[in-house]
């Protein structure tokens, strides 16, 4: 079988989550005998079985399009998740037909991952959460989508803390690793907390040189417990070694499906305190601390608990007995299968 990898350009600079879902999805199909090809914008034809589109986003709308013109089998993974509700979601989806039958080049970002899941031939969730809002709110057949989940690689399981210690000199400390300037990743309400979290704090990440990394920075130098370091890459060893070293991994985006470097902390035994909104829920189950990412004060309370709790190795059995890139590979292919 020969599939086609698309996604949006901009993973290329991000070193994060979409980046590490597209190579290791690659990496373990190609396991399994799938011969992967990441396909530019500038071809005009593919010789393919299928594409696998990451991102339903309006820079894969054009080539969606395309592929669909030509008949090739289109697999989606949609990286899709909103605060609104399906009904809401529905209800602004039908406004818009109606406005565009008086006003053209009318839409909403809504409309243009409604349109890519249109086209697509099967859609690849990562969540239930995600898999609900994409059928309730698109009008999305559910025998078109199956959920797929995220997946983390078994090597952080051996990771040590003692090139980490060695380097910095602490232990047992609260860990952010992300996008930290992207707004979506809400370090700043994070650093809002940081007064009243009994710990240092770590965050491995780029600031920008823009308003709201400056606050986050002005935030932290109030604060006098926080560490900023650059963003590491994601094969660095000094990575793994951060995430063995500390306590609790904190994320307390406004939404995840699911957040991979979570899965990752919790490979090394850290405990975990994370957004309740996006599908964690279905990764982490009871074994994580949720908190309301509006609010400083809950992410502050969910990382103090979690810092009282004892490590466990439940959450990490768990997340190795269904969420290595192995059962995604598998997952992935058994949709693949259904559409050819």
């Amino acid at each position: 079988m020969k599939v086609g990898f698309i996604a949006p350009i901009g993973i290329a600079t991000v070193n994060g989550g979409v980046r590490t879902q597209v190579l290791q999805t690659a990496a373990a199909l190609q396991t399994l005998g799938v011969e992967i090809q990441f396909l530019s914008p500038w071809q005009d034809s593919f010789d393919v079985n299928l594409v696998h589109v990451f991102v339903a986003s309006i820079d894969n709308l054009g080539i969606l399009n395309r592929c669909s013109e030509l008949g090739i089998k289109i697999a989606l993974s949609p990286v899709f998740f909103s605060n609104r509700s399906a009904s809401t979601i529905s209800t602004s989806l039908l406004v818009e037909r109606l406005i565009g039958r008086f006003i053209s080049g009318i839409r909403s970002d809504f409309g243009v991952k409604a349109e890519a899941c249109r086209l697509a031939s099967i859609i690849l969730p990562n969540t239930s959460s995600e898999t609900e809002l994409i059928s309730k709110g698109f009008n999305i057949p559910y025998s078109k989508i199956s959920t797929v989940p995220n997946g983390v690689e078994t090597r952080f399981v051996d990771a040590s803390s003692q090139l980490f210690i060695d380097k910095y000199g602490i232990k047992d400390f609260v860990l952010f690793v992300g996008q930290a300037g992207a707004p979506r990743k809400n370090v700043f309400n994070l650093m809002k907390a940081a007064p009243n979290i009994d710990s240092k704090i770590v965050v491995i990440g780029s600031l920008y040189d823009d308003d709201y990394s400056n606050s986050c920075r002005k935030l932290a130098e109030e604060a006098g417990n926080v560490l900023f370091i650059d963003n590491l890459d994601h094969e660095s060893d000094l990575l793994a070694s951060a995430y063995a070293a500390c306590s609790t991994f904190v994320l307390p985006s406004y939404f995840e499906t699911p957040g991979i470097a979570a899965l990752e902390a919790a490979l090394t035994g850290a405990n975990v305190a994370i957004t309740q909104r996006g599908g964690t829920n279905d990764y982490f189950r009871n074994w994580a601390v949720y908190l309301d990412p509006e609010s400083p004060s809950s992410i502050a309370e969910a990382v103090n608990i979690s810092l009282g709790k004892d490590k466990s190795e439940e959450l990490k059995n768990h997340i190795l007995e269904h969420y290595t890139w192995d059962n995604v590979g598998e997952a992935t292919l058994k949709g693949y299968s259904s559409i050819i």
